[in-house]
């Protein structure tokens, strides 16, 4: 594979825009936590029925 050489500026873009990919992941996942946990209370009995 050809060498690729990045400047130091290039370099801490890609490493901030990875960190920036990281922290956007985590939030997507406790987000989708809530939403799962949420939806199991909707379907617990303590809810009011539909009919």
């Amino acid at each position: 594979m050809e060498n690729l050489r990045l400047s130091r500026t290039t370099y801490q873009h890609i490493e901030r825009a990875v960190e920036a990919l990281e922290r956007i992941g985590r939030e997507l996942k406790r987000y989708n936590d809530r939403q799962e946990r949420t939806a199991g209370e909707d379907t617990d009995e303590t809810s009011p029925s539909k009919s």
